[in-house]
C-alpha cells in the first residue's frame, strides 16, 4: 500500500509541478509594474548600499512592502542576476515544495469525500500558485514564510517568527496571537517568545532608522481604506469567508481559536481595509493564508450523537468551498487578461518615455516602477508611494505644499494620465498632480497611449 501511495503521490507531484513550472515560463509578460518599484529597491541596495527607490538622499521613505523580499533580490542582484530574472528562480523552488506538501497531504486521507477536497484544494492551490509566482512581488515568499511559522507554532523558540515582519509587516499581527498561546506558567517559555518574536521587529526598525527619514511603510498609507464597509464589499468578504469556511470549523471544532483568530483577522482586514491595485491581482494578498488547509485536520472524532450531523455540515462546507474556488479561478483568468493589457501600454506608453529620458532629466511619474527602472533619470512617484512628501502632500490636499517640492528637486519633466487622446481629461490619480503643478500652462512634449484606452500626457516643466 505504501509503495503504491508513493507511486501516486511521485505521478501527481510531478505532473503539477511541470504544470506550474511551465505556466510561470510561458507566462514571463505578467510581471506588474508595482514588481518593478522592489526591483529599484534592490538594485540600488546592491549597487550603492541605498535601499531607495531614488539615489536622492532628501527625505527617503519605503515604498515597497517586503523587506526580506528586496533583500533577498539585493543579494541575486549582487551576484549579477537580474530581479526581473532572478525571482522567478525563487518563486518555482518555493513552489514545487509547497505543491508537494499539498499533494502528500491529499494522498493520505482515507475519507474519499476529504481526499476529493484536498485534491480539488490542491489543484486551485497550484494554479493560483503560478500566478502568483509571475508577478514579481514577496507573495509567494510570504507563503512560504507563513507555512514554516505556522507549522512550528507549537515551538517556543519558533525561528521562523523572525522573519514574519520582515516578510510583511501586518504579519507581527501572528505574532501577537502565538504568543498568546502559551503557557504563562511557564517562564522560559514566555522570555524565549518574547525573543524571537522581539527580534524580528527590532530588526526591521533598526533598518527603518538607519536608511529612512519617514518610518511608517509608505504603502500601509497609501493603500489603507477605512470606508470600504459597503454591501458589495460585505458579500466579496463572506465569499472569501466560504472558502475557508471548512478550515475555520474544524479549527473552532479543535478549539484551536488562538490559531484561528489571525486568519480571521487577515479576511476581514484584507477585505474591508486595503485597497490597491496590486492588492487586487489574483487577490494575491490572501493566498499567503492558503496555508492554513495545510494544517486544517478534517477527519475530527465526533461524538455518535452529531457524528451525522457535523458530516453534513463539512459535505456543504467542502462543496461551497470548492465552488467558490472555481468561480475565483474564473476571476484570476481575467485578471490576467488584465495584466496582459496593462503590460501593453506600459511598453507603448511608458517604456517609449523611458527611451526618450536623459540622465540629467528629474522625472515626476504616476506609474512608479516602470520608468525608474529601464530609465537612467531620477523619477519621482507623483502618487506619493515612494516618495513620503509627496504622499503626505497628497493625503492633506496640500497642492502648495506639492508645488513647492517639485519645484526644490527641480524636477524637469511631469507625466500625468489622461482618459482622451485629444485633450487633457484626468485619470483620478492624475487630476491633483495636474491642477497643482498648472500643466495648462506647461508645453506638450509627448503623447502615447497606455493601456484600457488612457493615454500619457509628458510635459515640459522647467
Amino acid at each position: 500500500m505504501n509503495i503504491k501511495l508513493s507511486h501516486y503521490q511521485l505521478a501527481l507531484t510531478s505532473l503539477l509541478c511541470l504544470f506550474f513550472a511551465i505556466f510561470v515560463i510561458l507566462n514571463k509578460d505578467l510581471i506588474i509594474d508595482d514588481a518593478y518599484i522592489t526591483f529599484q529597491y534592490s538594485r540600488n541596495f546592491a549597487e550603492h548600499l541605498k535601499p531607495w527607490y531614488n539615489l536622492d538622499a532628501f527625505y527617503q521613505g519605503n515604498g515597497q512592502t517586503s523587506l526580506l523580499w528586496m533583500w533577498i533580490l539585493s543579494v541575486l542582484n549582487f551576484f549579477g542576476l537580474k530581479s526581473e530574472h532572478s525571482f522567478y528562480i525563487a518563486n518555482l523552488i518555493i513552489g514545487f515544495f509547497l505543491i508537494h506538501q499539498s499533494v502528500s497531504l491529499s494522498l493520505k486521507e482515507k475519507k474519499i469525500a476529504v481526499k476529493l477536497f484536498r485534491i480539488g484544494f490542491t489543484l486551485f492551490f497550484t494554479y493560483w500558485l503560478a500566478l502568483n509566482s509571475t508577478h514579481g512581488l514577496e507573495t509567494v515568499l510570504a507563503t512560504i514564510v507563513l507555512f514554516l511559522f505556522l507549522k512550528n507554532w507549537k515551538k517556543h523558540n519558533n525561528p521562523y517568527s523572525v522573519f514574519l515582519i520582515l516578510v510583511r509587516p501586518e504579519f507581527g499581527i501572528f505574532l501577537l496571537f502565538w504568543f498568546l498561546d502559551s503557557d504563562f506558567r511557564q517562564t522560559r517559555q514566555i522570555i524565549a517568545k518574547l525573543i524571537y518574536s522581539s527580534a524580528g521587529v527590532v530588526i526591521f526598525a533598526l533598518f527603518y532608522l538607519i536608511f529612512y527619514d519617514f518610518y511608517i511603510p509608505l504603502p500601509f498609507i497609501l493603500k489603507s481604506s477605512f470606508s470600504t464597509y459597503t454591501l458589495p464589499y460585505i458579500i466579496v468578504f463572506l465569499g472569501r469567508v466560504l472558502v475557508f469556511s471548512p478550515v475555520i470549523f474544524s479549527l473552532i471544532l479543535k478549539r484551536r481559536f488562538l490559531f484561528l483568530a489571525p486568519l480571521l483577522f487577515f479576511l476581514f482586514f484584507y477585505s474591508f481595509n486595503i485597497n490597491s491595485y496590486s492588492s487586487g491581482i489574483y487577490i494575491r494578498y490572501f493566498f499567503p493564508l492558503m496555508v492554513y488547509f495545510l494544517f486544517a485536520d478534517f477527519n475530527i472524532n465526533f461524538d455518535n450523537r452529531y457524528t451525522k450531523t457535523f458530516h453534513i455540515i463539512f459535505f456543504i462546507l467542502f462543496t461551497g468551498s470548492l465552488l467558490r474556488m472555481i468561480d475565483l479561478g474564473s476571476n484570476f483568468y481575467q485578471n490576467k487578461k488584465d495584466v496582459i493589457i496593462d503590460n501593453k501600454g506600459f511598453i507603448t506608453g511608458y517604456g517609449e518615455l523611458a527611451k526618450k529620458l536623459k540622465k540629467t532629466d528629474k522625472v515626476l511619474i504616476m506609474d512608479a516602477g516602470h520608468v525608474a527602472y529601464f530609465s537612467s533619470a531620477t523619477v519621482y512617484d507623483g502618487y506619493g508611494l515612494n516618495d513620503a512628501t509627496m504622499l503626505l502632500t497628497r493625503k492633506n490636499k496640500d497642492s502648495s505644499g506639492y508645488k513647492n517640492y517639485v519645484d526644490e528637486r527641480k524636477i524637469n519633466i511631469i507625466s500625468v494620465v489622461s482618459k482622451d487622446s485629444a485633450r487633457f481629461d484626468p485619470r483620478i490619480d492624475s487630476d491633483f498632480t495636474y491642477k497643482s503643478l498648472n500643466l495648462h500652462n506647461k508645453k506638450l512634449l509627448y503623447r502615447f497611449p497606455l493601456d484600457h484606452s488612457f493615454y500619457l500626457f509628458v510635459y515640459q516643466y522647467h
